[in-house]
């Protein structure tokens, strides 16, 4: 079984593993108090792990694993989160070794998250009485203040892996030279000063002293139920050690991993093969069925990694929608409805129907400084043209299609557009069906025949309003399938997805293939094991636990 390190842990109330678990003919006390598990390092150390242990590593993280696997049944979750607090205990105590101690910086902000936890579940104990006692929240005080933005701002790709340059004198010659390196990941400043004692976050005094008030009660309800009598300071101040138990051990192991993350070496070769397996697959599926390639170009050419006729049947190419008004859409729509039944002549149909599609009457709206703007789609259209004819197609093309990329987070209404690794895709062969409609297939064609790479068109309209589009290039193969085998990382790290983009293949195929930490998993998941090894024993009292699950 692959070992579950880290969760996004859920810090819950309840203290009650299944519903339907009644003890109140047990002793409470003494039942939670026995051993479940030890992990036994000689004859004078010994860690025990008891029941309430248990009960609580599951409520902390155990119960995502029944979440996460629908088939997993109830005992079989128990025993693997039993194997799961053992196995995190002797990694947080190795890894405290290793890198030594939480600092007493990373300590306060971890006691503040638990304050802020904290005041998070005050909060949800306060909806619930403001429901009860029918109050009433003012909605201009509550709602954020912040008004969502017209359109989806630009988020520029964070490359994980860079080319970094460097000297290196062979022979007394000096060299330059390039390696890959990771890109560490900037974080945050935190506050790490002392956050001192806790305070409730107070919205209205009535309601934050019965939401505090109910608040202890529940903590007092749960320990009893583990057989624990509490006054009130005591079953916070348990609470808060329970909290902030949860957030150090998680702190631990994600420090732990980051830094295996900084030494692991970057493994070009694994992404060069993971490329070529795909190409190759595509060659077989496709190299003598165009059928095959065309559905699949059609359904998402992003995966597609072979093209037969490389260069000839496809096209690259973005563009910038001027959308018309729900209103204009609906008016155009009831005026072809009137058309097609007679109701009106083939002249007032066209004179109308001119009238409304007409550029001059489109609005577009746009934000500036904080402030939303409005203008005509003729007027966006000379926007956009007099800045991205500064940068000559031929010679500045990826300067032309940063600029037009800009643009499309300042007017476009087409979502599909942004912040997409690729472009869309246009066949040329119009004997093809067409993915997009009809008028924006066939400018998209007159410009990579007539015009070339790079070329702008002037407003196209559709059905769907008046499109800008620009033409980035015909849709190729990396290499040819009789020099697949000689792919290198630097020809894939050399082709962007797109020209307005620093994102490569190279970080597409290595993104995907360390997106799931796989190497880090395998690493902890060794160093679990050698410290299994090296202990006496490990025991477990699974007929024990398993009572759990038995009706009281």
């Amino acid at each position: 079984m692959k070992k579950i390190i880290t969760y996004v842990l859920s810090l819950m109330f309840c203290v009650t593993l299944f519903a339907g678990c009644s003890l109140f003919d047990l002793n409470a006390k003494k039942y939670y108090s026995q051993t479940v598990a030890q992990v036994v390092y000689d004859d004078d150390h010994v860690k025990t792990f008891t029941m309430q242990n248990l009960l609580e590593a599951y409520n902390n993280y155990g119960y995502q694993l029944m979440e996460n696997d629908s088939s997993l049944t109830a005992d079989a979750a128990l025993k693997q989160t039993a194997e799961m607090m053992v196995q995190r205990y002797l990694l947080v105590e190795d890894i405290k070794k290793e890198i030594g101690e939480l600092t007493q910086g990373e300590k306060n902000v971890l006691m503040r998250e638990t304050y802020d936890h904290i005041n998070s579940t005050l909060a949800s104990f306060e909806d619930e009485i403001r429901v009860e006692w029918d109050i009433k929240v003012d909605e201009e005080e509550t709602a954020e203040s912040e008004e969502e933005s017209l359109r989806a701002e630009y988020q520029e790709y964070e490359p994980t892996v860079v080319k970094e340059y460097y000297e290196e004198v062979v022979g007394g010659v000096k060299k330059y030279k390039y390696k890959l390196v990771r890109v560490e990941e900037e974080k945050e400043p935190v506050d790490e000063s002392d956050p001192g004692e806790f305070v409730q976050n107070i919205t209205d005094e009535d309601v934050s002293a019965e939401a505090w008030k109910r608040y202890i009660k529940q903590l007092q309800k749960n320990n009893e139920g583990l057989g624990r009598k509490l006054s009130d300071t005591e079953a916070f101040e348990q609470e808060i050690q329970r909290i902030y138990g949860i957030l150090e051990e998680n702190e631990y192991i994600t420090k732990y991993q980051e830094e295996l993350t900084k030494n692991l070496e970057i493994d070009t070769n694994s992404v060069v093969e993971s490329y070529k397996e795909k190409y190759k697959r595509d060659y077989e599926l496709y190299s003598n069925n165009e059928s095959a390639y065309h559905t699949a170009m059609a359904n998402d050419a992003s995966t597609v990694y072979y093209h037969p006729n490389s260069g000839q049947e496809y096209v690259y190419v973005t563009h910038i929608l001027f959308k018309f008004s729900d209103e204009q859409s609906a008016e155009i729509e009831n005026l072809k409805k009137l058309y097609e039944s007679n109701s009106i002549e083939k002249s007032v149909y066209e004179a109308r129907l001119k009238e409304i599609q007409n550029i001059d009457n489109l609005v577009v709206k746009y934000e500036e400084n904080g402030e939303i703007k409005t203008t005509t789609a003729s007027l966006a259209y000379q926007d956009i043209l007099n800045n991205v004819s500064k940068y000559d197609k031929d010679v500045n093309f990826e300067l032309r299609a940063k600029e037009f990329n800009k643009f499309i987070y300042k007017y476009n209404d087409d979502e599909g557009i942004m912040n997409k690794d690729f472009a869309y895709v246009v066949n040329l062969d119009t004997n093809v069906e067409d993915k997009m409609v009809k008028e924006f297939a066939d400018e998209a064609r007159r410009l990579q025949k007539e015009e070339g790479v790079g070329a702008m068109s002037e407003p196209i309209l559709t059905d769907y309003g008046y499109h800008v589009l620009l033409n980035l290039g015909p849709v190729t193969n990396v290499v040819e399938y009789e020099n697949i085998d000689n792919l290198t990382w630097e020809a894939l790290y050399n082709v962007k997805t797109q020209p307005s983009s620093n994102k490569t293949l190279f970080h597409v195929e290595y993104d995907a293939l360390n997106s799931d930490s796989s190497k880090v998993t395998a690493i902890l998941d060794s160093k679990i094991a050698d410290l299994q090894a090296q202990v006496e024993a490990i025991k477990y009292w699974e007929k024990r636990y398993l009572t759990l699950l038995e009706e009281k």
